[in-house]
């Protein structure tokens, strides 16, 4: 079966109003998530009012909303049974009208459950999976009289990662069912909030419920009770008060989000360096105590795996190994009890990562995390959760978060060799540096540098040592944005192939850090432009080799960082100049929450 890695966001909402513009204020915190669609169902006048529309909901004026409701659901999609259209947008009614419920996830089974209701005589509207969901709970209603009940046999007949929410027209009242997909509560006194995650209600409260998966919740405007989904046996609803980091979710005089998270990097790398050495001192024991310390990872966050595993390495002269959390399954006889895995992840919910430790798992392994969302399943599920500390990252491609996570990594290594407060200090400097760094002369050297750049098909990038896994993150982030063909190598694999991929005018940049690489990149530099290369040097020095030099401000350890900052720039601005969204690249989204 074909099954797309992709994620959406839901949100309900009881209180006291209005209902509406609570659910689209927390749509657009949870856009990040699926933007391609939305909807928002209300309970009004006795009867589910629904409204969805394709388009962000960002965009939506809030005085075309209903005013009076004060409970309902909504959804904002990023599609994968069916395409982009009003019709294939959550949430979807029943029949009677009588409920109304939306997903996020992917039903696995869909089709053969879909072929059996249709021999019992049910119609489809759409070309969702999510709708099949609704008609199987029409259908377990013939024989139950509780939609509570009804709804929680049909989840059971669901295959793969789906959380549900369902608006009750007949109760007044929400259900909502976890498994796989994020679902967490969040209460403010007689208000109860139900989303994809805590930063769609990070500015109402910081109380919150957990949910676990397979767990089910039937909200009221009275309260809450949880359930067991497989047996229906009612379990403990456990209200905790967290540090849940609010911040506005706006733009800041940026044109998007992208280059003002680029810039918050001069803050964010500062915060994800703040743990005191009590506070790792139980990971330092445990890689000191480790036999292999595996660090996994994947998309970007792969890249931040392998940096940190290159810093332990390198810095600490620890066994580390990078692996990729979609291809784990080839090295689980490798694992022992005496081994740890570091997981990165930037929403914590990463459906292939989170089969990765659960394989590790099975395996007696200890997990540690390094997580940007507070709460979130991998950080739950790890015996030592960290945070990297970045703030709302709305951006679908990371960037301050990638930097965040290295600097902890590298933060870590430095700890285990007594120099943890030394990195901290060059941490402090290239903060500094940055601030100096971010300007419009800066920003319209990258300008120009778009401008020369549109209209090329094909680049690469060189880099070596601290700068192999940032040769990569630098040539993601750029297809990321652009769409444009870029690979990212190791200096070394010139001779082995790629340099037959080099024409005349191909931009190449070339990473040249300062130490004892140096010599071996510019002799790369050297070779590229024999053969009619454009060559993009990024480091602290220029070189006559180079076409086109961007200074950076390394400092010390942080060369990786300082390094990677230049191909986000680079992806920003030709971004923009070829006309395409950097904040919503076509085809990703934030999470993967599904395989």
């Amino acid at each position: 079966m074909w099954i797309l890695k992709i994620m959406c966001g839901i949100f309900g909402y009881i209180g006291k109003g209005p209902a509406a513009n609570n659910i689209r204020e927390g749509l657009k915190r949870l856009e990040y998530r699926g933007y391609d669609s939305w909807g928002i169902a209300v309970l009004e006048d006795g009867n589910i009012q629904v409204q969805k529309q394709v388009g962000t909901i960002s965009k939506v004026d809030s005085e075309k909303l209903s005013s009076k409701a004060v409970i309902g659901v909504g959804h904002t999609r990023w599609a994968t049974h069916g395409g982009v259209t009003e019709i294939n947008a959550h949430p979807h009614i029943s029949t009677d009208g009588s409920f109304t419920l939306a997903q996020n996830g992917i039903v696995e089974n869909y089709q053969e459950l879909k072929k059996d209701l249709i021999n019992k005589g049910y119609e489809f509207r759409s070309q969702t999976d999510t709708e099949v969901i609704v008609r199987l709970v029409e259908e377990k209603l013939r024989t139950e009289k509780d939609l509570v009940t009804a709804t929680r046999l049909a989840f059971n007949l669901l295959e793969g990662r789906n959380t549900i929410i369902l608006l009750d027209r007949n109760e007044n009242r929400i259900i909502a069912i976890r498994n796989g997909s994020p679902l967490v509560i969040g209460i403010h006194g007689n208000e109860y909030y139900l989303a994809s995650d805590t930063l769609s209600f990070a500015d109402k409260t910081n109380n919150i419920v957990q949910m676990k998966n397979l767990e089910m919740v039937v909200a009221h405007p009275t309260g809450i009770k949880k359930f067991d989904a497989v047996t229906g046996k009612e379990v403990e609803v456990i209200i905790e008060e967290v540090d849940i980091e609010d911040s506005k979710i706006d733009k800041e005089g940026f044109q998007h989000f992208m280059l003002k998270e680029i810039v918050e990097q001069q803050d964010s790398i500062i915060n994800a360096v703040q743990y005191t050495d009590e506070e790792l001192q139980p990971l330092l024991d445990a890689i000191r105590q480790a036999e292999t310390v595996y660090t996994i990872g994947a998309g970007t966050a792969s890249f931040s795996a392998g940096q940190i595993a290159w810093a332990l390495r390198n810095i600490a002269e620890i066994k580390a190994i990078d692996l990729k959390s979609y291809e784990i399954s080839g090295y689980r006889n490798l694992f022992s009890e005496k081994d740890i895995v570091i997981v990165v992840s930037q929403s914590g919910e990463t459906a292939d990562t989170i089969e990765a430790v659960e394989i590790a798992k099975e395996h007696g392994v200890k997990i540690v995390s390094i997580v940007n969302m507070l709460g979130s399943t991998i950080s739950r599920i790890s015996d030592l959760a960290y945070y990297s500390r970045s703030g709302p990252e709305i951006c679908v491609a990371s960037t301050k978060a990638f930097t965040a996570q290295v600097a902890w990594g590298t933060l870590v290594a430095s700890a285990l060799v007594g120099r943890s407060g030394e990195y901290k200090k060059e941490i402090r400097q290239l903060s500094s540096n940055l601030k100096d760094q971010f300007t419009e002369d800066t920003f319209d050297q990258y300008r120009d540098l778009a401008k020369k750049l549109k209209k090329k098909e094909h680049f690469f990038v060189l880099g070596r040592d601290s700068n192999y896994y940032i040769a990569l993150e630098g040539a993601l982030k750029i297809k990321e944005i652009t769409y444009k063909h870029f690979e990212g190598f190791a200096a070394g694999e010139l001779k082995h192939g790629v340099i037959a991929l080099i024409d005349k005018d191909t931009p190449v940049f070339i990473i040249t850090p300062t130490g004892e690489q140096k010599a071996d990149l510019l002799s790369a530099a050297a070779e590229v432009k024999a053969r009619g290369a454009n060559v993009i040097g990024i480091g602290v020095e220029s070189n006559e080799l180079f076409d086109v030099h961007l200074k950076t401000n390394n400092i010390g350890s942080t060369d990786p960082i300082s390094n990677v900052i230049p191909f986000q720039l680079i992806a920003y601005f030709l971004g923009v100049e070829l006309g395409t969204d950097p904040d919503r690249p076509r085809n990703l989204a934030k999470s993967v929450t599904v395989k």
